[in-house]
């Protein structure tokens, strides 16, 4: 019975090709994990939209009106919430907490920059206007942009509405 260690004895194998075997080999593994752990973009759309859903319906239950707007074209303002003389501008991210994703200074900047623009657009000046970023879980945010959101909260800030679903 021929066995492997015979064959391998008559191939000349350099460390150099062991090594680029191993390589690939590594790279092989690694990619299969990430498609595993990637979700679809059509996967990623359906959880947000659940996600507005559910942040939409735990506004309702605090007596607010509700403007559902979220998607491509929603001009960075998931939902709009209002009661009495207050408007609430809100944008919500259900992102992975297991990924290396943040949320940064720049996305909080981009979303106060797009809340002023819904508020010129509408005239709604004179309401009292709340910039609103709500998340499930705090980790999701890079501390400059705790460090952001605690300068400006009565303009601008986070809420936690936890979604485990």
């Amino acid at each position: 019975m021929i066995q492997i260690e015979d064959i391998l004895k008559n191939i000349p194998i350099s460390n150099e090709m062991i090594a680029l075997v191993l390589f690939a080999l590594i790279l092989s593994l690694i990619f299969k994990k990430l498609k595993k752990s990637r979700m679809s973009q059509d996967e990623k759309n359906k959880k947000g939209a659940k996600y507005e859903i559910y942040v939409s319906n735990h506004y309702k239950n605090k007596d607010y009106t509700l403007d559902e707007r979220g998607g491509f074209d929603d001009g960075g303002i998931d939902l709009i919430a209002y009661k009495n003389n207050q408007v609430l501008l809100i944008q919500c991210k259900n992102w992975n907490t297991e990924n290396s994703f943040k949320i940064t200074e720049k996305d909080i900047r981009e979303f106060y920059g797009a809340c002023h623009f819904y508020v010129d657009e509408n005239n709604i000046q004179d309401k009292e206007i709340i910039c609103i970023y709500v998340i499930p879980d705090k980790t999701l945010l890079a501390n400059n942009t705790i460090k952001l959101f605690k300068k400006h909260y009565l303009k601008c800030r986070y809420e936690i509405i936890n979604y485990n679903k």
